[in-house]
């Protein structure tokens, strides 16, 4: 971000200085002690698990030139070093805030990309296809809640033309004040679906939710839907700019069409868009990532870009990590889809590791949270749908014996396991697994499988 000082901070976040330097600049915003680097502002964010005032006299010592916080600190005191405190109502708040300011400084165009699955793939086709021609930015990591967005916000450092912003959310309002910040022309809506039902509690307030971002957009702006999905046709009507639709179906302004799956390679096949015919591909493995690329295909056309430009584009989009990452490891093929899950990406999955060539399909398969009431339902039918595609399951956590019970009326009696925690199913992993296997690892956020990928990566021979 562009220098301010503490004193333009304390205005801007409508809070007061305690005590420090008023005229020393910031030029980095950190809310992680870890990663405090020497000049940084530091943002006490009050969390679940922690609170950032307790750190706030660590991170001084790091080389922090100040700290905006939101109730008292304990041992930190005005001294010698300009160590600078900035006292706010919320320091959440005062994050958005800050963030806002700078998004209007700046002449970038933002495209906001949020549904119920596939924001990130989304994100990473437009960044790529948009960068044969544009200076483009994308939120990296997992940047895009209403504190990580924010922070994406402020890493804008360079002179870029257009900004991706990946866009989630938990609770009705999240995406109306997300595009407060960040003031999205161009949204990009991919999925409404089960995800966040156990918060929201049915697909009707999870589509209200994630048709905020249509509202949004300004009369001169453009909103791109998948039209696949029924209740993103429902909601499409509260965009008041110019729509356009994509997806597999005829009913779309952008069709895919002549699909060829190339298994782990990827996928070829025709867009049909104003009559033209454009043959593509990706390297990225699923259908489901077709359908994401066509967001960006759309989006590139709109903006004017040629064939040609789109074609580089998709052929050189790499997904964020732990995003159906393929792996080869002495022999195993591992499909790393741990970052996050849904009964929606659950079957994309599945339906990889069925195209797959391998000796013998392993899901490995963990809780998917936030679905409240309907969980179990939904876990016993990712079971039965797993049953229908790999020859050998591998369940994990509280809702896992779910999968296992959908597996067991539909699997015809091919194997599966169930354990309560990852180490019990990693040591059965280290038995089970053999050369030539493909094995799905795929679970919500929460349940930490990452750690399943890094057990299998130090396997060795198997």
């Amino acid at each position: 971000m562009r220098p301010y000082s503490l004193r333009e901070i304390a205005g801007i976040t409508g809070g007061h200085i305690i005590f420090g330097d008023g005229e020393r600049l910031f030029t980095r915003v950190c809310i992680d002690s870890r990663k405090v680097l020497p000049g940084d502002l530091f943002v006490a964010i009050v969390g679940e698990r922690a609170d950032g005032h307790d750190f706030v006299a660590e991170v001084r010592e790091k080389g922090a030139g100040g700290a905006i916080c939101e109730h008292g600190l304990t041992g930190v005191e005005e001294g010698s070093d300009g160590f600078g405190v900035v006292m706010v109502t919320s320091t959440i708040g005062a994050l958005g805030d800050l963030s806002a300011r700078y998004r209007r400084e700046l002449s970038l165009k933002v495209i906001g990309v949020t549904g119920s699955v596939g924001k990130t793939g989304t994100k990473d086709f437009l960044v790529s296809v948009l960068s044969q021609r544009f200076s483009t930015y994308g939120n990296p990591g997992n940047l895009n809640s209403h504190i990580g967005l924010p922070l994406a916000v402020l890493g804008m450092d360079g002179e870029y033309e257009y900004a991706v912003l990946e866009m989630a959310m938990r609770k009705r309002g999240e995406i109306r004040e997300l595009c407060e910040i960040c003031l999205p022309e161009i949204g990009v809506l991919t999925d409404i679906s089960a995800s966040h039902i156990g918060v929201l509690g049915s697909i009707e307030e999870i589509a209200l939710a994630k048709a905020e971002i249509l509202e949004a957009l300004p009369r001169d702006g453009l909103a791109v839907m998948c039209g696949d999905n029924e209740y993103i046709r429902r909601v499409s009507e509260k965009a008041s700019c110019r729509r356009v639709f994509y997806g597999f179906g005829e009913g779309n302004d952008l069709r895919a069409v002549d699909i060829k799956s190339l298994g782990e390679g990827g996928s070829e096949f025709t867009a049909v868009y104003k009559g033209d015919r454009i043959p593509l591909a990706t390297k990225v493995p699923g259908l489901h990532m077709v359908q994401n690329s066509l967001a960006a295909v759309a989006v590139g056309l709109e903006l004017g870009l040629s064939p040609e430009e789109i074609r580089e584009g998709l052929a050189n989009a790499r997904m964020s990590p732990m995003r159906l990452e393929i792996k080869k490891i002495s022999g195993l093929t591992v499909i790393n889809d741990a970052y996050n899950a849904s009964p929606k990406s659950m079957r994309a999955a599945l339906d990889l590791l069925e195209e797959i060539p391998g000796n013998r399909k392993i899901a490995v398969l963990g809780d998917m949270l936030e679905l409240g009431d309907y969980g179990p339902e939904a876990h016993r039918e990712v079971g039965k749908y797993a049953a229908l595609k790999a020859d050998i399951l591998v369940a994990v956590g509280s809702l896992g014996i779910e999968i296992v019970k959908g597996w067991n009326e539909t699997g015809g009696g091919k194997p599966s396991s169930w354990f309560g925690g990852k180490e019990e199913a990693q040591e059965y992993l280290g038995r089970l697994l053999r050369r030539g296997d493909v094995c799905l690892v795929k679970a919500s956020r929460g349940m930490g499988f990452e750690s399943i990928v890094s057990f299998l990566d130090g396997l060795g021979e198997v």
